[in-house]
């Protein structure tokens, strides 16, 4: 083995390796594997990233994006940092709140981010298993009494499963002001409105609870990697510190200040998300096939990926084996574009009756 690499093969022997989605072997349009936004980004944002390519010479200047993002969220400046994505705050908030003798409490299966950044900073995990793919609260609450750090998504991910303001707020309640409480929004945009989160409440409510969300969902800009964090000023002033210098790049900024101004966009890809997915909820159903209810702009299926991954290649189709996830047997399918879909519940049910 490389002497070099032998030195710290211990420490990242058991760290778990991100697997992102894979294409279908022609057209991106059949991938609903990686939880993409089909739609793209709209005009008024694909205007504003060309126009800020005239500007690439220069370091990036966030503080504008940041005081638009702010002003959007009900929050002052100080409560808001963006990242290169939001997997980056995932690191930040290790780093600053973990270390070694240090302890994380997730939901299992979790979100694999959340364990991998746990981990590679040396801290303890403890996982509280999912009830019908939702958080346990009320256990991972008594998991949290000694921990630093609680990572919560929702919508959650893998399993789209989502929890409600007012519980948060009995969750939160219960929790040490010592353990920083992670809420992960990345979903958020595709909720109904019994799901929607209010993060400046959240935070001017707790002084230990941080909100994660990501520009990579409803609004489209996966490939810009750009994402943020909603907290109060002592919380984002310790993450800034280690956050390293432009860490959020230039076409990545235009886009934060455009999607702030184009909400009519992600309001139509969202309920374009929500009527897709309730359809394709409603085909499961038909088709037997037990499927969690899902907040988020995909849909976890109780069929065997394995079985589906040839009839789907053959139209040119792709979507997320569970087994990749921690929940075999499952497959997480993206709502995609319409057409793509109703490709999609054809082979299910040509399929689906063999297995059943």
């Amino acid at each position: 083995m490389n002497a070099v690499v032998k030195r710290v093969s211990e420490r990242i022997a058991a760290l778990p390796v991100y697997q992102p989605g894979k294409p279908p072997m022609g057209s991106l349009i059949g991938k609903l594997s990686s939880n993409e936004s089909s739609l793209g980004s709209g005009p008024v944002m694909s205007r504003a990233i060309t126009s800020a390519v005239n500007q690439l010479h220069l370091y990036p200047y966030e503080e504008s994006a940041t005081t638009t993002l702010a002003a959007s969220l009900g929050v002052a400046d100080d409560h808001v940092l963006l990242s290169n994505g939001s997997d980056e705050l995932c690191f930040l908030i290790a780093t600053v709140f973990l270390g070694a003798g240090r302890q994380a409490v997730v939901g299992d299966p979790c979100y694999a981010i959340d364990a991998t950044a746990t981990l590679i900073s040396g801290a303890q995990l403890i996982r509280v298993p999912l009830v019908d793919g939702a958080h346990d609260l009320d256990q991972l609450a008594n998991a949290a009494q000694s921990a630093d750090v609680v990572w919560v998504p929702t919508p959650h991910n893998p399993t789209g499963v989502a929890v409600t303001q007012e519980q948060l707020f009995k969750f939160i309640s219960k929790i040490p002001e010592t353990c920083l409480v992670v809420i992960d929004q990345a979903y958020g945009g595709y909720v109904d409105d019994e799901f929607l989160i209010d993060p400046a409440e959240l935070v001017n409510e707790f002084p230990h609870v941080l909100v994660q969300r990501t520009l990579s969902k409803n609004w489209a800009v996966a490939g810009l990697r750009v994402g943020y964090a909603i907290a109060r000023p002592e919380v984002i002033g310790a993450l800034r510190t280690v956050r390293p210098p432009f860490s959020v790049n230039s076409l990545a900024l235009a886009a934060v200040e455009a999607s702030v101004n184009e909400p009519a966009w992600q309001q139509m890809t969202s309920a374009r998300v929500r009527e897709g997915r309730a359809n394709l909820e409603a085909e499961l159903a038909t088709l037997g096939v037990e499927y969690l209810p899902s907040q988020a702009n995909f849909v976890l299926a109780k069929i065997d990926a394995t079985k589906l991954a040839g009839p789907l290649a053959d139209v040119d189709i792709s979507v997320r084996d569970g087994a990749t996830l921690g929940i075999p047997g499952w497959t997480r399918i993206t709502i995609g574009w319409a057409p793509t879909m109703v490709t999609l519940v054809e082979v299910l049910r040509d399929v689906v009756p063999t297995l059943i």
